[in-house]
């Protein structure tokens, strides 16, 4: 079986784990468990790399490798397809009135509980792609606290990404394949 390729989102990451671990630290520990052709974007917890297995093998293997590095349970890898990145970065740029407003929820969940959100009736601007949401926030971003605690109460595990970061990931991950 071929090496598939994927992007890693790590959640609860910032400043304060990169003391514990760092990215260039990550991709090398990446590395020492088979993922191939690791790279990260940014200083966030964002990896693209080729793995053998499955997203939910590929996590299970990332998992551990985060605990070594002493990072507590909050810190979680969320792994998708390249693919996928692909499919939001198009929804974005086709249905976004403003792009610098826009965040996509990674779920660790494959199907997360999304019926709640018929009954929100908050500023944002909210839709299902593929099993992620695309929100848009407005620009008074004290007006979502509500929003973003109901995300986690009803879906679970997530982790969010701004439209850069999720444009940024998914034209690296196409130069990527053009040169492999």
């Amino acid at each position: 079986m071929g090496h598939r390729h994927y992007v890693i989102l790590l959640r609860a990451i910032g400043p304060v784990t990169h003391r514990q671990m760092s990215m260039a630290t990550w991709r090398e520990a990446a590395e020492s468990v088979e993922f191939l052709n690791v790279a990260t974007l940014g200083n966030t917890g964002n990896m693209l790399a080729d793995f053998a297995g499955t997203a939910a093998v590929a996590a299970k293997t990332m998992t551990p490798l985060l605990r070594g590095f002493g990072l507590g349970e909050n810190v979680f890898p969320i792994v998708r397809p390249v693919s996928v990145l692909k499919t939001l970065a198009r929804a974005i740029e086709r249905d976004v009135a403003d792009p610098s407003q826009a965040a996509v929820y990674f779920f660790a969940q494959t199907r997360p509980e999304f019926s709640w959100l018929q009954t929100h009736d908050g500023p944002e601007r909210i839709r299902v792609v593929d099993n992620h949401l695309v929100v848009e926030f407005t620009r008074n971003a004290t007006n979502s606290g509500r929003l973003m605690r109901q995300i986690d109460k009803n879906c679970g595990v997530s982790t969010a990404r701004n439209w850069n970061t999720v444009r940024g990931l998914a034209e690296r991950a196409a130069a990527r394949r053009k040169k492999s």
